[in-house]
């Protein structure tokens, strides 16, 4: 698949396995860390050494089974240097959020940049400007209708909503996931689209509660997704579809307004 082999970047990577799970129909392929000894192991990874042991996996000794995991949103809200959206008040760091720093791919570093530099300045900007957001909100003067639960019904089938859950992301990894092609990019939203109409009944029939709106919301992002990757008819970083393998050599503007 590359001449890097196991050190090729992630996506490659990714899409290696993807190839070789469908090829096979198993359900997983295996790393192979045996060859270092139990010492390198334990001083080059103590995290994952431990992780596997707690599940009777010793992996100096046995092979230790992997799938790709698939990164939906990889910078979705745009913020500026200190982490500030659009929104007075609110704030976003970390894979939600869409700084500038990094591109279309999914690396190893992003974790450090977000977690530790962003981090650190969305605390900093957030407590030297409390007041002020403060103030401005009371200047708006901004009155939120109280919930009207009149005619709803308490809801007596929220399994149904821990089905729908579970439905959603079954579809998003089976049909929006590391290799993507329009025919399952189209497959997965009319799926979603039914779910989003079940959502809605729940939503205006039934007493809201934390389970109703977190699935809505879920159903929400999971559509615009889709959306997103039907729209973009070529293979960039973490988006790479069948249909269009190759890059565009000007990159279209990726921001919803």
């Amino acid at each position: 698949y590359d001449p890097k082999a196991e050190l090729a970047p992630r996506d490659i990577v990714a899409r290696a396995i993807d190839s070789e799970l469908k090829a096979s129909g198993d359900q997983f392929v295996y790393l192979d860390v045996r060859h270092l000894g139990l010492a390198k192991i334990k001083k080059l990874f103590p995290n994952i050494y431990s992780t596997c042991a707690a599940i009777d996996l010793d992996i100096s000794e046995q092979m230790i089974p992997v799938v790709p995991a698939a990164h939906y949103s990889c910078g979705g809200v745009v913020v500026d240097s200190n982490g500030r959206t659009n929104i007075l008040g609110l704030y976003a760091l970390g894979e939600v959020a869409c700084s500038g720093l990094h591109g279309a791919n999914r690396l190893a570093s992003n974790g450090l940049l977000e977690g530790l530099v962003f981090s650190r300045s969305v605390a900093k900007d957030a407590l030297n400007h409390r007041e002020r957001v403060r103030d401005q909100f009371r200047e708006m003067d901004i009155k939120i209708p109280v919930w009207r639960e009149l005619n709803t019904i308490a809801p007596d089938e929220l399994g149904v909503l821990s089905h729908l859950w579970d439905e959603i992301k079954a579809t998003m990894s089976n049909y929006v996931g590391i290799v993507r092609t329009d025919k399952r990019l189209n497959r997965a939203l009319s799926r979603i689209v039914s779910i989003k109409y079940e959502l809605d009944q729940f939503y205006w029939k039934y007493q809201v509660n934390q389970q109703i709106i977190e699935a809505r919301n879920i159903a929400e992002v999971a559509h615009l997704t889709i959306l997103c990757a039907l729209a973009r008819k070529e293979s960039r970083g973490i988006h790479y579809t069948l249909d269009y393998p190759n890059r565009d050599e000007i990159a279209k503007d990726t921001i919803i307004r």
